[in-house]
């Protein structure tokens, strides 16, 4: 570039500076001070060009940030050995004429040269980066936090490249893996050689099914460290962006959570096996009549039978007519005890079976009905069309619906009006069963809270508060409902099963 005086390079740049939204000037590198700046820089930052050339060598010291006053000054050193048509970035605080710091990213190239070729003046275009470096400093405060975060929750972060298969952890993952921290051992090798394979075999089959549908997500598995402690790892994975290739997550030892849902899963089948008890005790007076009765029944045909062999009177009619007697009164009560037996038992781990929904009303009516009968209770029974199976564990239904029916004899039994009606009504993929007293329904602000575990409404001792919060669970983990149906004109609940557990 030809030499020119400064004025004719001002006058070059004043046809151009218009167009531009940053900041432009000349610097002398000799003089190292300004020697012409655009219209749009004396307006952004409120120095005059003659105030700033009167700071003459003050210039810099009154006008950048201290912190970055050494960086300043090599980049001007630097700029000396700038070839015609490079450039050098330098970012730095300015300070305004009303004393605030501004954030500049200045773009310095040569602008001409003396005669020698040195380096005689330098063009800079200077942009204000202050949401830039605001938001920078921000998101610099957010990781900080995060990192704070993932740090107290004991959380680990990965990175994982599925082309090339390679894992990179922060030093956290190996913590929770019960691996010294080493850069330089392969992760997965790592996990492989801890893991439980059949817990891998599921984490890979999850893996390619997020990679295949571009999806996030979640698994379980169990590590066991040198001590042979076994940990349970949690682990979150998704894509970050539109690459397909590479994943981002966390992970975090979740053995505690695992053990106190545990120990919570074996207080709560704790606490449904007393509830159960208690139900039991409640209809033992029942249950000992449902028994008493075929014995009574069996005693007299023995008596009968006794003595036709004492009189020498064997009739065979009379003789097979005892035999039957005996043995459908023996079968009756093999009936009453298998289903106390199977009532029981907690059921949660039964395998789910179709089961005819006659069944289950007709097993569950055979623990109460006598009881019912003897306090003047009515009990109406549908019939049920023998072809209406659900796939269940019959056993935890029955218990619901035996739950349901004890709580309306609880609370009708001082009420002049006694009955209770079962309907089962079916739809086109699932059953209802209503359960309906001749109770006239329950107030508002007790029907809000009925299923909430431990609320009861009936006498100390005489409930836990347990049984419709328990029946609640069995139903939702048969992808089912229950509820309570306050537009009815009696009390009624209803629980519905899908036909199918799909």
């Amino acid at each position: 570039m030809d030499a020119k005086s400064p004025k004719e390079q001002a006058s070059l740049l004043e046809q151009i500076h218009r167009t531009m939204s940053d900041s432009v000037y000349i610097f002398d590198v000799n003089e190292e001070n300004l020697v012409w700046i655009n219209e749009r820089g004396v307006a952004r930052y409120g120095y005059t060009l003659d105030e700033i050339r009167k700071m003459g060598p003050e210039y810099y010291t009154r006008t950048m940030h201290p912190e970055d006053l050494d960086s300043l000054r090599q980049s001007v050193k630097k700029s000396k050995d700038l070839k015609d048509g490079e450039v050098l970035n330098v970012e730095y605080r300015f300070k305004d004429h009303s004393g605030n710091y501004h954030w500049l990213n200045d773009r310095i190239t040569v602008f001409s040269r003396n005669d020698k070729g040195e380096v005689a003046t330098l063009l800079g275009v200077a942009t204000d980066v202050d949401a830039r470096k605001a938001y920078e400093e921000t998101l610099k405060k957010t990781i900080q936090k995060l990192n704070l975060s993932l740090s107290a929750a004991n959380m680990g972060t990965w990175e994982w490249d599925l082309e090339k298969n390679v894992l990179l952890w922060d030093s956290q993952m190996y913590r929770i893996h019960g691996i010294p921290y080493n850069p330089d051992l392969a992760p997965l090798e790592e996990v492989w050689k801890r893991s439980h394979r059949t817990d891998m075999e599921v984490v890979n089959l999850r893996v390619r099914e997020a990679a295949e549908k571009h999806q996030d997500f979640y698994v379980t598995y169990r590590i066991t460290w040198e001590n042979k402690e076994v940990h349970h790892i949690r682990c979150y994975g998704k894509f970050m962006t539109d690459d397909d290739s590479r994943m981002y997550g966390v992970a975090w030892d979740s053995t505690e959570e695992v053990l106190t849902e545990q120990q919570i899963a074996e207080a709560k089948a704790k606490l449904i096996s007393a509830t159960k008890m208690a139900a039991l005790g409640e209809m033992s007076g029942g249950i000992a009549h449902e028994i008493n009765n075929p014995l009574t029944v069996i005693q007299a045909r023995a008596f009968q039978l006794t003595q036709m062999v004492e009189n020498n009177k064997l009739e065979p009619e009379k003789i097979k007519q005892a035999a039957e007697s005996i043995s459908r009164t023996a079968d009756k009560i093999a009936r009453i005890i298998k289903s106390l037996r199977s009532f029981a038992r907690e059921g949660s781990q039964d395998p789910f079976e179709i089961v005819p929904v006659k069944k289950i009303v007709e097993e569950t009516l055979e623990f109460c009905r006598t009881r019912f009968y003897n306090h003047g209770v009515e009990v109406e029974v549908p019939d049920v069309d023998p072809e209406l199976e659900i796939e269940c564990r019959i056993i935890q239904i029955e218990q619901v619906l035996l739950n349901l029916l004890n709580n309306s004899f609880d609370a009708i039994s001082q009420l002049d009006e006694k009955w209770i009606r079962i309907q089962i009504k079916e739809t086109e993929d699932a059953v209802e069963f209503h359960v309906i007293d001749s109770g006239t329904g329950i107030p508002d602000e007790i029907a809000e809270q009925i299923m909430l575990p431990f609320f009861t409404t009936k006498d100390v001792g005489k409930g836990t508060g347990l049984g419709l919060s328990i029946s609640a669970g069995i139903i939702k983990n048969h992808k089912g409902h229950l509820s309570f149906n306050k537009d009815a004109t009696n009390t009624t609940f209803v629980f519905t099963l899908p036909k199918f557990q799909e």
